[in-house]
Formats: C-alpha cells, structure tokens, sequence
C-alpha cells in the first residue's frame, strides 16, 4: 500500500490530473467536432462552451505539457520514493473518460466502421459514410467515401462496440475507449512481468556508456497487480545477452505512463492499442514457457491475432521465435546466427500469417484492406521519406512540371529505404531478438508513410524493456516528449 500512498502523496501526480483535466475541457470545445451541429451530448457541450476559442487550445497545449513535466518528474530514480504507477494512471486517465474524442476523430470513424457492418456491408466495399447513419458527419471528409487499411478483427471490435452501445450517436464513439482501456490494462499486466523474467537473467556487459544498474536478480518491483508473478524454472534465455534489462518500474514507466499513451490511447481511443496488448502477451507467453511448441505455435498465433488488428503487429515474430535460443544466438558467429534465426522466424512467421489469413476468411471481410494501403499516408504528418518526397514534388510543380511520376518512383524508393534500414536493424540485433523488434517497431513508426503520435507507445512498450545507452534513452525520451507536445501545439490550432 506504501506506492498507493506515496503516489497519492506527490504533486507531480496530480500535476498530471491537472494536465489531462485542461486537456479534456479544452477537447469538449465544439470546434474539434466536424458535424456542424457541434457533439451530440448536452453535457459535453456545455462543458466545451465554458472553454471558448482560443481558451480551448490554450487549455489543450497547456495540459499536455503539464503532463508530460509531470510524467519526467515520476520517473525512477535513486532516492525518490516511488510511484504506483497503476494509481498515477487510473488518476491521469480519469477526466479523459467521457469527454470528446482528444487531438483526432479516429473513433467517430471506427463508430461508423461498425455502422456500415451492421447495414450488412463491406467497408472495404462501400467505404467510410457509405451506409449514412449517425456517425457520416463526424466523419473526416479526407476519409469519406474511402475504405480502410485496418484489418477484419478491427473491424469486428468496432462493430462490438457499435452493438454494446446500441449505435447512439455519442456513446458508440466513447465507447471506443473500451477496448483501449481493457488493452491498457493487459499492458499494466503484462509490461512489469516481462521485464521481471529478462530481469532473471545472467549479466553480462551492456551497451558502452549505459548507466542502467544490473539486474542479476528480480528487481524489486514498486508496481504489482494482486497476484505475484510465480517462480520460474531456468530457461535457455536466461543466459542471454539481456543483462542491464530495465528494472520492471522503469519498463513500466516508458511503457504505461508515458504521455503518448495517455492523450493517445485512452484520450484518443486509438486501434493500436489492442495490438500491443496482444503482442506484449505473446512476448511474455514466450518468456514464461520457452519451448518450441509455445515459440513456434502457441506466440505466433497471438501475432497472428495482433496482425488482425493492425498489421504492424507482426514484427513481433522474430522476437517470439528467437527469445528461447537467445543465448544461442548470442554465443554463434553472424552466418550461423543468421541461419538459426532465419528458419526459426521463417516457421513463426508461416504461422502467423496462416492465423491472420484465417482471420480474415472467418471473419467473412476477406483482403479488402490490400486494396486501401496505398492512403495510409494521405493525411498530412511529419513522416520523414514523405515529407521528403512531398517537397520535391512541390518545387516540381512549381516551376510547372507535372510531379506525379516523381511521386510514384520516390515512394517506392522510401519504401525500400524503410525496409534496408529495418533489415539492417534484423541483422545489427540479431543476438539481441527484443532489441531487434524495439528498434524495428521504431523504424516502421518512423520510416513509414504517415507519422501520427499514437504510432509511438508501440515502440516505446518495447524499448522500455531492452537496454538502453545513456545517449539512446536521451533521444527516445526526447523524442517522446517532444512529438507529443508538438502535435497538441499543430492539431489544436490547425485540426490536422
């Protein structure tokens, strides 16, 4: 209980609450609506009229900084008495509940994905506003008319969620926090206990300039859920090269905590979520049972699953595959490595895509979504290559030439940049099978076609679970820090 009181002690805490409270009234502010008539609930309009333009932006700026100082300032460290990081996100999550959608109408789409199912149509088919009903005008017009890229599983969670609210005009949409909620809580599960059986491991030297204390032991961990993780017997990754693991409240920290998470996920009710909360039990399901039924079969069909909400989820077949012959891995030169690896990932990689593809015939959705890869970059974002590209292909037409062969050719070849620096990432971290998929969910998140914030806590769940350099935590941290306080700042005052 000391946590639990020592958290409800600290004012960074409530620091927090004060953040994600401004960023909940200023996100009520009818503006953000793209129905004309503003949101279909009384009280949150009210509620978003007491903070008129530009007070609501201020309110929302405000807010996500005050979190994220907040979220640095809990942070382990040596001396400070730490927090229970359930209760500080229970509290920081509390007045994004039943507010409007924050920084994106993401889940006003997902309402209208359950909508169209429930017409007996196909949204890969019809696509978004297709069907009409109660969810076309809070629809993003960029998107109207289009299908989607996300996968049949997705889809059916949207559809559950139009059902369990009766497909009402507002409650359909925040319902969509449901399923981020229960993901978050997976994750909250899941996150301490992963990094809690690294943390068993033998150490052996980390990365030069890492300042991370060693972990031969379990750390103690400062957040548990009811039940302890029970003892485990010795395993094959216990002898890996996952010395220096972070200890479970750092993992938890990065993972859970983190500002993207908060304003993204359960602010935002993004899809991702339940993704990660899949993927991150498969990786403990591998962890905790290393043998080769649970690391060729049993994970991989969870990533097969994780695949079925987003697709991205299947980079997690290297890791599932690898973990149990980490120490292997670790102790072979590059080619045999290379060949270990490669015939262990080939047989993961067959049974999720079996799963996933198994998903998508039952599901009776089908493949539609091949067809709609190509808009995963047409809302304007701070992707690196497209950004690039985009550039070019406006000075192109500046001088008035026509840029849609350039665009073509340039796309294709971020594309294949994004896929060498990924597999150079493979082989780089080949010994290291979890450092593989953290850094490689980093270069899709990054090296991809759009770039949008709640891209990230994927990557930073699993960075916050592998060793990091002193240099290396000052980046991502930054990073993190940096893109969520940038995007409050560009979708607040211009919507996008």
């Amino acid at each position: 209980m000391e946590p639990i009181a020592s958290s409800l002690r600290n004012p960074y805490v409530w620091l927090g609450v004060a953040g994600t409270g401004l960023v909940a009234w200023g996100s009520a502010n009818g503006e953000y609506a793209y129905a004309a008539t503003g949101w279909p609930n009384a009280g949150v309009a009210f509620f978003g009229g007491l903070a008129p333009m530009p007070l609501d932006k201020i309110f929302i700026i405000v807010g996500v900084a005050l979190l994220s100082w907040a979220w640095w300032q809990v942070r382990p460290r040596r001396g400070v008495p730490p927090i229970h990081a359930g209760t500080a996100l229970a509290l920081w999550s509390l007045p994004l509940l039943f507010t409007a959608p924050v920084l994106s109408m993401d889940p006003a789409l997902y309402a209208d994905l359950g909508w169209i199912q429930f017409q007996g149509l196909n949204p890969y088919d019809v696509g978004l506003t297709g069907a009409g009903g109660p969810f076309a005008g809070q629809v993003d017009s960029l998107w109207a008319g289009r299908g989607v890229a996300y996968p049949p599983l997705a889809l059916l969670v949207h559809k559950a969620v139009v059902a369990l609210a009766g497909a009402h005009p507002w409650w359909s949409i925040i319902g969509m926090r449901l399923p981020v909620l229960l993901s978050v809580a997976v994750m909250g599960w899941a996150i301490p206990r992963i990094a809690d059986l690294l943390g068993r491991a033998r150490p052996e030297p980390a990365p030069a300039g890492s300042t991370q204390p060693v972990a031969a032991q379990p750390p103690r961990v400062a957040v548990r859920s009811s039940r302890p993780t029970p003892p485990v017997k010795t395993s094959p990754v216990e002898t890996s090269r996952v010395s220096r693991t972070p200890a479970p409240r750092v993992a938890v920290w990065l993972g859970l905590l983190n500002p993207l998470l908060v304003i993204h996920f359960i602010g935002g009710a993004h899809n991702d979520a339940p993704m990660l909360a899949v993927t991150l039990v498969a990786l403990w399901l591998v962890l905790r049972f290393p043998r080769p039924v649970v690391s060729l079969v049993a994970a991989p069909i969870l990533v097969g699953v994780a695949m079925a909400l987003k697709q991205q989820g299947g980079l997690a077949v290297v890791a599932v595959a690898a973990l149990p012959v980490a120490a292997r891995l670790a102790a072979l030169p590059l080619l045999p490595r290379l060949k270990l690896l490669g015939w262990r990932t080939a047989i993961a990689t067959a049974v999720a895509l079996v799963t996933f593809a198994g998903i998508c015939v039952v599901s009776g959705l089908g493949f539609g979504w091949l067809g709609w890869l190509d808009l995963m970059g047409a809302a304007p974002t701070p992707a690196p290559l497209p950004t690039v590209v985009k550039g070019i292909a406006w000075v192109i037409e500046l001088v008035g030439l026509d840029s849609t062969g350039f665009q073509v050719v340039a796309g294709a070849a971020s594309t294949l940049i994004m896929i060498a620096v990924l597999g150079w990432v493979l082989v780089r971290f080949s010994d290291r099978p979890l450092s593989a998929l953290a850094w490689g969910a980093l270069v899709v998140v990054v090296g991809g076609q759009a770039l949008h914030p709640w891209y990230l806590p994927w990557a930073l769940a699993l960075l916050g679970l592998v060793p990091l350099t002193r240099t290396q935590r000052r980046w991502v941290y930054g990073f993190a820090l940096g893109f969520v306080n940038w995007n409050a700042i560009q979708t607040a005052i211009l919507h996008r």
